[in-house]
């Protein structure tokens, strides 16, 4: 029996494929461009399929639950696309590393050494970041000028209240002392009418 035509070509790719030298095999950071590449396709179907099946949660009698479920499955989808990117991540760091060695290991090469800082730069100010220093230095004064004005007002408020108040009260002991006086007047002169009437 004879395979049909996609049988056949699919079986010479493959044999292609195998015979195919390391050159034209994905490299790593090809594979971690695709792996971040699917992570993100898996993320926005995730974020799709979510909007499309909470507002019809709202329809049915578990409302909350189909919510939970939705968050879920998205959950889930987005953990599936945390793996494949921290895979992108580690095989971009091993690419970087032995992108770093080649260049610290190539004959005739120098070592990557960190240069020696420069002693002899003098940083010009930036005139707009000084003009900013100086409002925000001048708004921080105009505010505390105003809270300062505005603790003296009320300052001035409660002395002038306690001030009040402290008159109101040597006003009341006044009148207390003028009323015990009057009463005991009163007490004395009716003490002597009591005398002059037993005589």
């Amino acid at each position: 029996m004879q395979a049909s035509a996609p049988l056949r070509s699919a079986a010479l790719l493959a044999c292609l494929l195998a015979a195919c030298p390391p050159a034209l095999a994905e490299t790593d950071a090809e594979r971690a461009e695709r792996l971040n590449t699917e992570a993100k396709a898996i993320r926005d179907a995730a974020d799709a399929r979510f909007a499309a099946e909470e507002p019809a949660c709202y329809e049915r009698f578990l409302v909350n639950r189909c919510i939970r479920q939705a968050k879920d499955a998205r959950l889930e989808e987005v953990r599936r696309a945390r793996v494949l990117e921290a895979e992108a991540r580690r095989l971009d760091l091993a690419e970087r590393k032995r992108r770093a060695e080649e260049l610290g290991t190539a004959p005739g090469s120098a070592p990557i050494e960190p240069s020696a800082p420069s002693t002899d730069v003098t940083v010009q100010p930036d005139p707009a970041a000084e003009a900013l220093r100086r409002d925000r230095a001048d708004v921080a004064t105009q505010r505390e000028a105003e809270a300062a004005a505005e603790r003296a007002t009320k300052d001035a408020q409660r002395d002038e209240r306690r001030a009040k108040a402290e008159a109101a009260a040597a006003e009341r002991a006044e009148q207390a002392e003028r009323d015990r006086e009057r009463y005991e007047e009163r007490i004395r002169k009716r003490q002597a009418e009591l005398e002059q009437q037993k005589q």
